[in-house]
């Protein structure tokens, strides 16, 4: 067990709701709601079903999600995602451009601030400014994202951080129209080393400090690559 000191007066939602017609991997299952009881129809409660992928929305990446043998969601402690959080501000890049190295290395000097072991760190790029839902929930991914080049995912994994966490469907560069094409270096380099993955967060722009604490605890799903967050920064 790690101990845990959080302190702040203010609850900020970094999570996007669940719904239907929400941005949603190209081929992947859009999220169903199911009225399994209704008070409406004389129900005692009410009760829904739902069905979705465990990777849309906010969601974490458990190390099972591309390494078979490393540990599934439900194998990680639950504190894995609850200390200390650093927010990057990569807002000046915007589509599907590289965020390099030399980037975080700049902005941790022009910042003062340092991306240090244990810290979950947070990029943002504004990304999330393009999520909507319904006819244009496409908009979210059809131009891309800032995503980390091989170089900044080695950087990130050198530390060692607690977890990276992004605006976008992804860390890495995907062609929405062949996952087979992308060799997802952030996946590859972060995960084996316990570092955890943390996709489509929003309101980084609504953190006041560079520094906060961030709590999230996935689901405890058996065997499962990664699971829905509930993601709050406390400031």
């Amino acid at each position: 067990m790690t101990d845990i000191n959080i302190r702040g007066t203010r609850i900020i939602d970094l999570s996007q709701a669940i719904e239907p017609g929400m941005p949603i991997p190209k081929g992947f299952p859009e999220p169903q709601f199911e009225m399994f009881m209704s008070q409406k129809e004389g129900g005692i409660a009410n009760v829904e079903i739902l069905r979705f992928g465990l990777h849309t929305g906010t969601h974490c990446d458990a190390p099972y999600h591309f390494f078979s043998s490393l540990h599934s969601v439900d194998e990680l402690p639950a504190e894995s995602l609850i200390g200390p959080a650093i927010v990057v501000d990569m807002t000046g890049k915007k589509g599907s451009v590289p965020i390099e190295a030399k980037d975080l290395q700049n902005w941790e000097r022009s910042s003062g601030e340092a991306i240090s072991a244990g810290d979950i760190v947070l990029l943002h790029t504004g990304h999330s400014q393009n999520w909507k839902i319904g006819e244009t929930s496409s908009e979210y991914w059809i131009h891309g994202w800032p995503y980390l080049t091989d170089g900044a995912a080695d950087y990130l994994a050198s530390k060692p951080i607690r977890a990276l966490g992004v605006e976008s469907f992804d860390p890495d560069w995907v062609n929405p129209d062949d996952l087979h094409s992308a060799d997802f270096p952030s996946h590859r380099k972060l995960l084996p080393k316990g570092i955890l993955i943390i996709e489509n967060l929003t309101n980084l722009d609504k953190v006041p400090a560079v520094r906060c604490q961030v709590i999230a605890l996935p689901l405890k799903l058996r065997g499962c690559s990664g699971s829905p967050l509930r993601v709050v920064a406390v400031v």
